[in-house]
């Protein structure tokens, strides 16, 4: 470090901050800001810039500081007054407590978890589905209401619609950015077989680099540039890695990503992202796809791949127009999985607490929603299916002209087996029999709490 240069950032610093308050939020700012663009400055006086030359870059670089100082005053009057509760705000959400006490994004509105309240494309309900509304009528405790009347601890009897609602998505939209561009760099696509990204608070869309380019694109976009802040990238043999650079503590800096590839790229991708939403789309010859997010949205669309799996801890999966040749594994432990028009070898899902809805949908496998409902829809069945809801409604419906086995059975609730099947075994709760002459396959569904309908 240049002590020249920690002079002059100091004084430069000293200009913004010298008419503000002394509260202990800017002091950290402060603190921050002069560590960020000490090392930025370093960096190109390093590369060949004087002292003075590099301070002004560094400064010039990052953006309006006193735009940021009064974004921080705010914030911090703001914390104040929610009485110590965790605001955070990006372009995808809005969160009280990291989504536990409130959660507002595009999927819908969570209150305490979606166990107060719940509002999105599903319906509205309230205190743990005590009062619900969605397409099948309006529960009200037992009494339900719909279009065929009013039913005290009545069981469904219409078909519901299985379809998920999806955001429009506007590939050629996606390319553009709101934010200043800071970075970009080009990868030959050639002599590789593994993207790794890894980032700790971003926007990422990994998308198909457009025209005839045989070149993986990074793009970094931000609301305060700093070379510090920009990805640590890496080619070593076949493989790139994409890590997140530098991220401050209290500097609000937004990180919107792009990632452009070849849509002849046929190798193994793998994306982690512990904070922000996740796009991937329209890359169809992929091998091996592992994504991983702590907290955030993902959407994958139109992608096809040999296998993939995706583990979300806190935010939802919505995945359509896509085929899996192998293995599709699926597992969210807080949020919505939801699938359209999704063909696979063999289905792994799996919802700790959230709803698994489904259209459209070839392959067999296991589902499991251990708190919430299971909505399947089939267009073929190519295998086994385990249905598999510990506190939750299941629904399943499959082609009129598929031969199967089924075998359902509620603890607590009502069975209902399809209307041209042959019934085998038949107790409270509990049902076998089939459908069709050949019956090659078999669903069994269980449920702990709930009831099951096969249409």
């Amino acid at each position: 470090m240049s002590e020249k240069i920690e002079q002059l950032v100091a004084m430069r610093l000293s200009s913004y901050f010298k008419n503000q308050p002394d509260t202990p939020a800017l002091a950290e700012l402060k603190t921050e800001l002069a560590t960020d663009l000490n090392e930025a400055a370093n960096d190109k006086h390093a590369s060949g810039l004087d002292a003075e030359a590099a301070v002004a870059e560094a400064f010039s670089d990052f953006g309006d500081i006193n735009a940021l100082i009064a974004q921080v005053q705010q914030e911090n009057g703001n914390d104040q007054h929610l009485h110590e509760h965790r605001v955070s705000m990006d372009d995808d959400s809005f969160k009280v407590d990291d989504g536990e006490t409130l959660k507002i994004d595009r999927s819908g509105v969570y209150l305490k978890g979606g166990d107060a309240f719940t509002a999105n494309a599903d319906g509205v309900s309230i205190n743990h589905g005590a009062i619900k509304a969605d397409a099948n009528g309006f529960k009200l405790g037992n009494v339900v209401f719909n279009e065929d009347g009013i039913n005290i601890n009545g069981k469904p009897v219409s078909m519901p619609d299985f379809e998920p609602t999806f955001p429009t998505l506007n590939l050629a939209g996606e390319y553009h950015d709101s934010l200043n561009l800071v970075n970009e760099q080009h990868f030959d696509v050639a002599a590789l077989q593994h993207v790794t990204v890894a980032y700790r608070s971003a926007r990422v869309k990994i998308m198909p680099t457009r025209g005839a380019n045989d070149e993986i694109i990074v793009r970094e976009y931000m609301n305060h540039n700093n070379t510090t802040y920009h990805a640590q990238i890496t080619q070593q043999g076949d493989t790139l890695a994409i890590d997140q650079g530098k991220f401050p503590f209290l500097i609000p800096l937004r990180v919107h990503v792009q990632i452009l590839i070849p849509s002849v790229y046929a190798g193994n991708l793998t994306v982690e992202n512990r904070s922000g939403a996740l796009l991937v789309a329209g890359l169809t010859k992929l091998q091996v796809v592992n994504l991983r997010i702590v907290s955030g949205d993902c959407r994958v669309a139109n992608v096809q791949a040999q296998a993939m799996s995706a583990d979300i801890t806190s935010g939802n999966f919505a995945y359509n127009d896509g085929r899996v040749t192998d293995q599709l594994g699926m597992l969210v432990k807080s949020g919505r999985i939801r699938l359209s028009r999704v063909q696979a070898g063999q289905f792994t899902v799996s919802a700790t607490s959230g709803t698994i809805q489904g259209n459209a949908l070839r392959g067999g496998g296991s589902w499991t929603a251990k708190t919430g409902a299971l909505k399947l829809g089939f267009a073929a069945i190519d295998g086994n299916i385990n249905l598999n809801a510990k506190s939750g409604t299941i629904k399943v419906a499959v082609p009129e002209d598929a031969s199967y086995q089924y075998e359902l059975e509620a603890h607590s609730g009502h069975v209902s087996a399809p209307k041209n099947g042959v019934s085998g075994h038949t107790a409270d709760g509990y049902q076998t029999g089939q459908v069709g002459q050949t019956a090659p396959y078999k669903i069994i569904g269980r449920t702990t709490s709930g009831s099951i309908r096969l249409y």
